[in-house]
């Protein structure tokens, strides 16, 4: 073999494709022939050049890919022999920014911004983040002939068995961009961000991996990150040092368990979940609200409601929501153990004006659907956050305010579609709409930045990631309410399918079970819904009364 000898550390299923610019954003300086840049051609280097692009004296090129992509760039030097500086940006604006003190643009997890030389008659890589423009800037004296600058596409090689297809066609844009924003974090491991933290944050990932579930069914991805933060987590250590993220895996955990109904998934898993449950109960005082050692930490719901004290009714829900989720899996006594947590929890702390909390708090049993719809509604899709998406929109229709939920869909994560998204952000207000630019272009005079000028936490400025999986919700949601498919047993032994299709015409889609492929289709008649299903061998379809709705 050609490996003998080799002490090979790992070997991955990643594929490179080499990605074309579409556009030439910025072009200063003597720069000759640049549009050869955007031709296709063989990717090879040889004595003999007669289509390049030559650069004399100190210019700068921005190019556009087109889409977000995770990996780095490949430049095909002819004449060269000198150096130059790469920006990678996820905006335009990202791409012209400086790093430094006071500086918002960082070399964080993935540098984006650096000098490289290029020799003579070379082809190379440079970088590995997360672009979608790239910026060269050439210093003076620069004598320099190039062949190709190409981005170095590396991903998955998946054909996603899941859809959604319906009568709107932003919904569907907003889906096809959630799905793509996923498979970009699905990588060497499940990451959270492919520019900024490209960690197995295990906190962060159940949105992700309903995604997945709903788009490729079962992914050894998601047990390996699940595994992967277990071993690194002995008890009574808590998942990234953060108690709220060890409650995040059991959800993920019993989800894993309900798409695939692996049993030795949940064996290897269960003695680690019975001690968690324990740790859990010790962490209850007299008065039902869980008491944690490092506040600062273990409260941790998400950014826009760090701080605030009602982040804490929010923490209660998740305890619930996530002991709800994994009982039914439990050991007798484990069952017993997580059935008295849920008694004893303090079901009335105060969430505030959160829609994220509200929504935990009702889909918990917390709170009614119905003032838990008052608390969301308020406002329309201000003070959304892309982490909580798909438990706000799922709160919304659990109260039969579906065609509500789809309108804050539409106006939330199409706000960032209108300002040039092709991938969905760590966050997005927007309120950060009003008086600001795409992120394709550089703001006019007087006109916000809305890469550059918002943000909070740790995500400020050119910091924020254009591409984090968390915000991939409005797939599993249009899968779960919109479609209505949600499995009643472990490996979709049955189904529950109760659509709701929030004044849509029809609402069409495939969900990838262990038996197959499940599809359904669903259109209004006269009043009515009418549903198509084509089911696998051996999944008993249960049918809601869609009627009307």
């Amino acid at each position: 073999m050609m490996t003998d000898g080799l002490r090979i550390a790992a070997r991955e299923e990643r594929v490179t494709d080499y990605i074309l610019p579409v556009k030439i954003c910025l072009a200063e300086g003597e720069l000759i022939h640049a549009e050869t840049l955007l031709r296709s051609k063989p990717l090879q280097v040889t004595t003999r050049e007669e289509d390049y692009f030559s650069v004399r004296g100190k210019a700068a090129i921005v190019l556009d890919f087109g889409k977000e992509i995770c990996g780095g760039v490949r430049i095909l030097a002819f004449r060269a022999g000198c150096s130059v500086r790469l920006r990678f940006g996820e905006s335009l604006s990202e791409t012209c920014s400086e790093t430094g003190p006071g500086k918002t643009a960082t070399n964080d997890h993935a540098a984006r911004d650096f000098t490289v030389t290029l020799p003579f008659m070379s082809d190379q890589r440079f970088g590995q983040t997360g672009f979608r423009f790239l910026r060269i800037d050439f210093f003076e004296g620069t004598q320099l002939d190039i062949v190709a600058v190409v981005g170095a596409f590396e991903h998955l090689n998946l054909s996603p068995r899941g859809s959604f297809r319906c009568s709107d066609p932003l919904l569907n844009e907003i889906y096809d961009v959630a799905a793509y924003t996923v498979s970009l974090c699905m990588q060497s491991m499940l990451w959270d961000g492919i520019k900024r933290d490209r960690l197995v944050w295990i906190g962060d990932m159940h949105p992700e991996t309903m995604a997945i579930h709903a788009l490729y069914g079962h992914h050894d991805l998601v047990t390996r990150s699940l595994a992967f933060e277990k071993q690194r987590s002995p008890l009574p250590l808590f998942m990234n040092g953060k108690a709220t993220y060890s409650l995040w895996w059991l959800c993920i955990v019993a989800d894993e368990y309900m798409q695939n109904g692996d049993q030795m998934f949940l064996r290897e898993n269960i003695d680690y979940i019975v001690e968690l449950i324990d740790l859990v109960a010790a962490a209850v005082d007299h008065t039902g609200m869980l008491i944690f050692s490092n506040e600062r930490n273990d409260y941790f719901l998400d950014w826009p409601t760090f701080g605030y004290e009602e982040r804490k009714a929010g923490v209660q829900a998740l305890c619930a929501y996530a002991l709800q989720k994994i009982k039914p899996f439990l050991p007798q006594s484990a069952a017993r153990t997580a059935e008295q947590i849920l008694i004893g929890l303090n079901k009335n702390a105060d969430g505030g004006r959160f829609k994220q909390v509200a929504a935990l708090k009702a889909l918990a049993g917390h709170l009614s659907g119905q003032d838990a719809a008052a608390t969301i509604l308020r406002g329309g899709a201000s003070g959304l956050s892309t982490f909580m998406s798909y438990y706000i929109f799922s709160a919304l229709s659990e109260s039969g305010k579906t065609r509500e939920a789809l309108s804050m869909l539409r106006e939330y994560y199409g706000g960032m579609l209108g300002r040039g998204a092709t991938t969905f952000w760590e966050d997005f207000d927007i309120a950060w709409l009003k008086n600001s630019g795409r992120i394709d272009s550089l703001p006019a005079e007087g006109e916000k930045d809305i890469h550059g000028d918002f943000g909070a936490y740790c995500y400020k400025g050119y910091r924020h990631s254009l591409c984090h999986g968390w915000a991939g919700g409005p797939v599993p949601y249009l899968a779960h309410y919109v479609l209505g498919v949600k499995p009643l047993q472990p490996g979709y032994v049955s189904v529950e399918i109760h659509p709701d299709l929030g004044g849509l015409e029809y609402a069409e889609g495939t969900i990838p079970t262990p038996r197959g492929d499940l599809k359904v289709l669903h259109r209004r008649c006269r009043g009515e819904i009418i549903t198509e299903v084509e089911a696998p061998q051996g999944i008993t379809v249960e049918r809601g009364n869609s009627a009307g709705r």
